[in-house]
């Protein structure tokens, strides 16, 4: 059983939230494509390694908004006949490929890094222009970040939250970048390499994070706890028992089926009305269900159990 009014409301407001996911995309396409202009601009007129793999990452950042504007526009086609469920996993998709394009960077630049701090590269001195880039830079990926991650969560998109991740370490990468900067103005030219490491590691984390998050959805790990839709299910009478219970899907967008266990001798206008509340109650107590598809038994075939 599925199909009640709020799921086709729901259906309406996940277009509309992506609609307005895709404006978000764009305005931070610009934002990050100009920092890693600046950045890369001034990492090859000066040849500072930590400015130049910082403005990798910002690049990354812009590819990964690409990305997501194709995804978002797959993902906000209405299901049909060769994709039933929707086409919402095209988002987490990009997400995770957000976590593959930082992986293949991290590879790169990762041997850079450690060929100029154990085989002595010496780094251009930085100049004023260098601190004045890095740290207008600095400025924008702040109100980037935080922007992407509040429109995320208030549009709950995944691939927003996950790019907001990845920005909100160009916060920390930045940070150390300066650090290599004032190490080498102050005639420690080791902290270039050293703080390029570190920058590494923090981006290899976000990484992680971003892939791990996504790979649960795309692999349809449980979005629901059984027993606590097993408990919204039993609130509602008539209903002698509930078992094969099963969720997947995002945190923002669930399917859920299950079985319930109902009196036999009872009419099917009777079971349809309980199947009906206990669809009613799920939804309201799980808000995120965009699907529920409930199976009804008599209770003297079915089983008891989850």
């Amino acid at each position: 059983m599925s199909g009640l009014p709020q799921a086709d409301t729901a259906a309406a407001q996940l277009h509309e939230r992506q609609r307005e996911t895709r404006r978000v995309i764009l305005v931070i396409f610009w934002l990050n494509l100009l920092v890693a202009v600046a950045k890369g601009g001034y990492g090859l007129w000066s040849g500072s390694l930590a400015v130049s793999v910082d403005a990798f990452h910002s690049m990354l950042d812009a590819l990964a908004n690409l990305v997501g504007l194709v995804a978002l526009r797959l993902a906000s086609q209405p299901p049909d006949s060769e994709h039933p469920y929707g086409h919402r996993k095209f988002e987490t998709l990009a997400a995770a490929c957000v976590g593959v394009f930082i992986a293949v960077g991290v590879f790169e630049f990762g041997k850079k890094a450690v060929e100029s701090l154990f085989f002595d590269a010496e780094p251009a001195m930085p100049s004023l222009a260098g601190f004045v880039v890095v740290g207008s830079t600095w400025l924008i990926n702040m109100f980037v970040a935080s922007y992407e991650a509040r429109r995320g969560r208030e549009l709950e998109s995944s691939f927003l939250l996950a790019d907001a991740a990845h920005t909100a370490s160009d916060v920390l990468v930045t940070a150390a970048v300066m650090a290599a900067l004032t190490g080498l103005y102050f005639g420690l030219p080791g902290l270039d390499a050293v703080c390029s490491v570190v920058v590494l590691v923090v981006i290899t984390r976000v990484a992680w994070t971003i892939l791990k998050e996504n790979s649960d959805v795309l692999v349809d790990r449980s979005a629901l706890q059984p027993e606590a839709v097993r408990k919204v299910a039993m609130t509602c009478a008539g209903v002698r028992n509930c078992h094969r219970i099963r969720s997947r899907g995002s945190e923002h967008a669930i399917h859920l089926d299950l079985h319930l266990l109902l009196d036999g001798d009872q009419s099917l206008r009777q079971a349809h009305d309980i199947a009906h509340d206990v669809e009613t109650n799920l939804r309201r107590a799980f808000p995120a269900l965009v699907d529920v598809t409930i199976h009804m038994e008599p209770e003297e075939d079915g089983y008891e159990g989850l």
